[in-house]
């Protein structure tokens, strides 16, 4: 149901809901618990920008486009 041109907020909801339901993405709540403890600390030290590009490298697929030559 819309009003205008913008749906409802209700509808909108209810689709992100849906899809949330629908998501591959599955989190275990027992394994993250000792893994927030350990961002709380590390967040606060200076080795965060270390800390948070690792993990980005670590989760990161291949490269997605041949590398570049310069001529």
């Amino acid at each position: 149901m819309t009003t205008g041109s913008r749906p409802m907020a209700g509808t909108a909801l209810a689709a992100l809901l849906a899809a949330i339901r629908r998501s591959p993405i599955v989190v275990q709540v027992a394994a993250f618990v000792p893994r927030a403890a350990e961002w709380a600390r590390i967040r606060r030290s200076p080795e965060v920008d270390a800390y948070v590009l690792a993990w980005i490298a670590s989760h990161a697929r291949g490269a997605r486009r041949a590398p570049r030559t310069l001529m």
